[in-house]
């Protein structure tokens, strides 16, 4: 009885050393999580740019396998830009936006409106783009104002990818050994325990290497794109404006600058009105008395 024990406690420790080897290997990606590393948060996923797939061959248990054909690896990429723009008018800028978020099948993750209406106003979006409409987007946005400059980058994580996927798999085999293990014990509890524990430590690091994949698809098969407009009335782009433009925009600047004098008019006039009605009586007065001053003045005077 107590060499039966002896070869089921060995058996449980094999097949969750199987498990660990595939994990302690020289090279394995950063993805793959250990003993060392935090709790699994979506910004601490590490994608390090890399050229080259992951190797070939099949491996040996416990290891992870890679399709042998690297050359046919699909790629996977993940895509971000910072776009910024200029408007005169940003009335309407916000719907526009929309239209084109819900023409390329994204989303919009964040938006940030700022001013009102009379004053400089200013919007942030984060969107969500899918691969395929990523360009289409960019290139349309660029229509909404004139460019003020546009940063894309890329990083190739096809290497942290595949190797995480084949981590994934490994597990997924460990903990069906170690179920199939437990359901042919017929040992005593403190066995049944001990394979328990295992099965625990095997799904809580399945389960964090399923959460790393997922975030990881996400970034994969959506870009991320940075918006911002700003508004600046009386905008003079760095590049030269065409005739017509510069007529345009003078004419524009000229009929804003008589809207403001007139309305500055009105409200000066609106602001003296009270001043008015206080001072008018006693001016009045004043003016009256000085009227018929002069008239009797004119009276008396000899002839």
């Amino acid at each position: 009885m107590k060499n039966a024990a002896l070869r089921f406690v060995l058996a449980v420790f094999f097949v969750a050393g199987c498990g660990r080897d595939g994990e302690s290997r020289p090279g394995s990606s950063s993805l793959a999580p250990t003993a060392k590393q935090p709790e699994f948060a979506a910004n601490d996923v590490a994608m390090t740019a890399t050229q080259e797939p992951p190797p070939g061959g099949t491996g040996q248990a416990g290891q992870p396998r890679v399709p042998g054909d690297a050359a046919k690896l699909k790629r996977q990429i993940i895509y971000d830009a910072d776009l910024r723009l200029i408007v005169e008018d940003f009335e309407g800028i916000p719907e526009k936006i929309q239209k084109l978020v819900d023409a390329s099948g994204g989303f919009v993750a964040q938006q940030q409106l700022h001013g009102r209406s009379g004053s400089p106003r200013s919007g942030e979006w984060k969107i969500r783009i899918p691969v395929a409409g990523y360009e289409d987007f960019l290139e349309s946005a660029r229509t909404l104002g004139e460019l003020q400059s546009l940063a894309a980058t890329s990083q190739d994580v096809t290497e942290q990818y595949y190797d995480l996927e084949a981590r994934i798999g490994n597990k997924q085999r460990e903990e069906a050994r170690l179920l199939k293990l437990l359901d042919e014990n017929t040992g005593k509890l403190e066995e049944i325990l001990t394979v328990e524990k295992e099965i625990s430590r095997v799904r809580e690091e399945l389960e964090r290497m399923q959460g790393r994949m997922r975030v990881l698809k996400d970034l994969v098969s959506l870009t991320t794109v940075t918006l911002y407009v700003d508004e600046i009335k009386g905008y003079v782009p760095p590049q030269s404006p065409t005739f017509a433009h510069r007529i345009s925009r003078a004419f524009g600047t000229s009929w804003n600058a008589l809207v403001a004098t007139g309305q500055g008019l009105v409200i000066a006039g609106a602001a003296l009105g009270p001043w008015m009605a206080v001072l008018g009586v006693p001016l009045a007065t004043v003016a009256l008395l000085a009227r018929r001053r002069r008239r009797v003045s004119r009276t008396v005077a000899p002839s």
